[in-house]
């Protein structure tokens, strides 16, 4: 990187988010960390415990104290946070301010409580699926659950370690951060809304999604749920069935109830990473004529809130790069910002594996609209073989790519 150049380094982590960027203030270089993590379902060749070694190892480059200017979480989930997870490595790293949600303070009432019951509802359905039987819905509401718990180590770093005793913000829509250790780059907080019916507001319209057709599992729209009162009959109609011998241990009504509860629980684990996806960090980094759009897991209530926004909409319309949200998953980009606000011959960075339980993640609708707008994809899982100028491919863990100031 020179010194009339931003750098946006995407580590491999696997199915997770890692991204360094390096931002020019005068004869210094500031840095910035946006999330460290890796699914628990990943199954790519680098983990978030492979990056976070690497990442204070490259900060450590000629053997100065590696430091961050900021460290960013978006949200709490696993495959953002737990290559956080190793204390004393972290304790090596200097950083001035760590930025956190709003739903992270733990002096906001608000934010205490909206924790406190994801965090409950997480522990439920990690207790409640100890009794399922083994079934493709509970494998799946396994990877969520795991995924959504209060991943306790990594949360503790973001919130009391690191060396330098950095200053903690708790960001919402509109937060003033022009006092950040940032030179001449603004930053522009464009969630999440402090308004929980915003955050609240997690699937989009159909017209939105890139889901052309049923990818989830059945009972999971809302529309039906398992032991409605039509479900009930009395006892005596009951005790006369032969479905009363079928009860005991073993039973097919036994099954066919563990069945559903399966389903049930997975439609649970479902809602709540989505709730957990709702409370992102939306950031965007200007420096010059260049606008970066980290967007984390964002949801639906969020993206309309932007969307709806003369100035937020007008903002992202000049993005020179985009980190797809979510992997690449039908909910998390929304129709409207790629087909009509997004510019073209912008850079996407999709940090990914393939994780078998998700096959359509990245969504190929999505890749494929992207394309459409001559957006430049960079995907962790698959780097370039002859990359451009202004990308290097380091020991195929990480991408750098490098932006002009002025551009």
């Amino acid at each position: 990187m020179t010194d009339a150049s931003v750098s946006v380094r995407m580590y491999n982590v696997g199915f997770g988010d890692c991204f360094l960027l390096s931002v020019p203030d005068g004869e210094a270089v500031r840095r910035i960390l946006i999330d460290c993590g890796t699914h628990p379902s990943s199954t790519g060749e680098h983990s978030a415990t492979d990056a976070s070694r690497q990442l204070v190892a490259d900060l450590s480059e000629g053997g100065s104290t590696p430091r961050l200017d900021v460290v960013v979480a978006t949200h709490r989930h696993r495959d953002h946070v737990s290559g956080f997870s190793d204390a004393e490595l972290w304790r090596q790293v200097e950083v001035g301010e760590v930025w956190l949600p709003w739903t992270e303070d733990p002096e906001d009432p608000v934010a205490v409580r909206l924790l406190n019951r994801m965090s409950g509802v997480a522990l439920a359905l990690d207790t409640a699926r100890g009794f399922m039987p083994a079934s493709p819905a509970l494998t799946l509401a396994t990877a969520i659950i795991e995924n959504s718990l209060k991943n306790e180590k990594p949360m503790q770093t973001l919130h009391e370690g690191f060396a330098g005793s950095p200053r903690r913000r708790f960001l919402s829509v509109g937060t003033d951060l022009s006092s950040a250790p940032l030179g001449d780059a603004k930053v522009h907080v464009l969630g999440p809304s402090r308004d929980e019916q915003v955050i609240r507001t997690l699937d989009p319209p159909k017209e939105e999604s890139w889901m052309t057709v049923v990818e989830a599992a059945p009972d999971t729209d809302g529309e039906y749920r398992a032991f409605d009162e039509g479900w009930a009959i009395g006892w005596d109609e009951f005790h006369a069935t032969k479905a009363f011998e079928e009860l005991r241990p073993g039973g097919q009504i036994v099954g066919a109830i563990r069945r559903v509860a399966a389903d049930e629980l997975l439609f649970a684990a479902a809602s709540l990473e989505k709730a957990v996806n709702g409370t992102s960090l939306v950031l965007v980094f200007e420096i010059g004529e260049l606008l970066l759009v980290f967007p984390g897991d964002a949801q639906w209530g969020t993206w309309k809130a932007i969307l709806d926004d003369v100035e937020m909409r007008s903002l992202i319309q000049r993005a020179s790069f985009y980190k797809i949200g979510h992997h690449g998953s039908h909910n998390a980009t929304p129709a409207t910002f790629v087909r009509e606000v997004l510019a073209s011959n912008v850079w996407a960075a999709l940090p990914f594996a393939k994780v078998e339980i998700w096959p359509s993640i990245p969504h190929p609708e999505l890749l494929a609209a992207l394309t459409d707008k001559h957006a430049r994809i960079l995907r962790s899982d698959d780097p370039p073989a002859n990359p451009e100028p202004e990308v290097t491919v380091r020991s195929d863990i990480s991408i750098d790519l490098a932006f002009p100031t002025d551009q």
